[in-house]
């Protein structure tokens, strides 16, 4: 299928998001503080992750595992009763629209009360509309996909389920001794990556085997931020068996375990895999949140690099505040993201994208990082 991109986000009700509607380009850089929303924006995509992802009832798990539906509405649902969601999508041969309401509901859950799919083609008068209806714990997109007749709406949901699983949003940042980027992997789970990174092993396996130009790539990357790194053993832990570890050899040719590796490394591997891995397996939407956490600071220039050009095949959104990632990017990238106080004491996401004319005399003399760092963008710290 051809590459669509998120052209438009709408967002009412979720976490610090009470009131949020903001474009989004091929490369989308959100710049804040801590506790300006840009990671519940980045939060609601994972959502979307576990909702149209190949688990059953993924929506309640996530639910489940976030605290229930009172943590994920907007000051919860005595402020906040119904979460809204439109995403719209564009490509070369036309529009579409993914729109969703969810209520809170006793003891303490979301329910989708209504979905819409739009799909205006080139040629086409008007849009094609599906209306889903509500009442279900899960979206009805994944039912109405499955269903056996051969009709519009069944062709439709399939194409908005694939469309949605190809937004896929990366958290590398949980390397603690028992992650599963740390331990021991199925080696069947290898046909893409992760968003945690949890099958990277099986993953580098797979390219090792069937991408050697794309596996040598990743490696060359690596090593100029951790050059001890020889390569990567990628064996099964035992012979014929289905399991594997990320094991490394350094240059005396010994070999190590994952453990062995600082956690800023384990994350540059991660982040390195994900961006230079082939185009079969890279999602039509990359979303990375705080990419230069616990990163040495050539570690993090590296991943600026690779981040935009990656932007040129895929959609690519990151949320940062790192003034080091920022340096080489510029003004029409950005989108600030700042909390602003209400009359009522609660706080509110607001995001306004940087105005390059307005930025033109500052350019000339500082980078953007820079300019960050002296809060002339907005955003940073005060």
């Amino acid at each position: 299928m051809a590459v669509e991109l998120i052209s438009r986000a709408t967002v009412r009700g979720f976490r610090s998001l009470r009131d949020v509607d903001v474009e989004l380009r091929p490369f989308t850089v959100l710049v804040g503080a801590n506790g300006s929303g840009k990671s519940n924006f980045i939060e609601l995509f994972t959502m979307l992750n576990y909702t149209f992802g190949s688990t059953q009832g993924g929506l309640q798990i996530y639910v489940g595992r976030k605290g229930r539906a009172s943590s994920l509405l907007y000051y919860g649902p005595e402020v906040t009763r119904h979460l809204d969601l439109s995403l719209m999508f564009q490509g070369e041969a036309g529009w579409s629209r993914y729109s969703a309401s969810l209520a809170w509901g006793a003891p303490d859950d979301l329910f989708f009360t209504s979905e819409q799919l739009e799909l205006q083609r080139s040629g086409d008068a008007l849009p094609r509309v599906a209306e889903l209806g509500g009442g279900a714990r899960e979206s009805r997109v994944l039912a109405v996909s499955e269903r056996a007749s051969d009709d519009w709406e069944r062709a439709v949901a399939r194409s908005f389920r694939y469309r949605l699983r190809q937004v896929r949003a990366y958290h590398f940042h949980n390397t603690l001794e028992e992650a599963a980027i740390r331990v021991s992997q199925d080696l069947q789970r290898e046909s893409y990556l992760l968003s945690t990174g949890g099958n990277i092993a099986a993953f580098l396996h797979k390219l090792r085997e069937d991408h050697p130009g794309v596996y040598s790539r990743i490696l060359a990357s690596v090593q100029t931020v951790a050059p001890f790194v020889r390569d990567f053993e990628l064996e099964p832990e035992t012979p014929g068996g289905r399991s594997i570890m990320l094991k490394w050899r350094d240059r005396s040719d010994r070999v190590f375990g994952p453990r062995q590796l600082s956690d800023g490394t384990l994350r540059a591997v991660a982040l390195i895999t994900a961006l230079l891995q082939p185009d079969e397996t890279m999602s039509s939407v990359m979303i990375f949140d705080e990419p230069e956490l616990g990163l040495h600071p050539a570690a993090v220039s590296l991943i600026a690099e690779l981040l935009k050009a990656a932007s040129l095949k895929r959609q690519v959104i990151v949320a940062t505040q790192s003034p080091l990632l920022l340096r080489d990017y510029g003004p029409d990238d950005i989108v600030v993201v700042e909390r602003e106080d209400e009359p009522s004491g609660r706080g509110a996401t607001v995001f306004r994208r940087l105005e390059a004319d307005a930025l033109a005399g500052w350019l000339e003399d500082f980078d953007l990082g820079e300019l960050y760092e002296k809060n002339v963008t907005g955003g940073y710290p005060r």
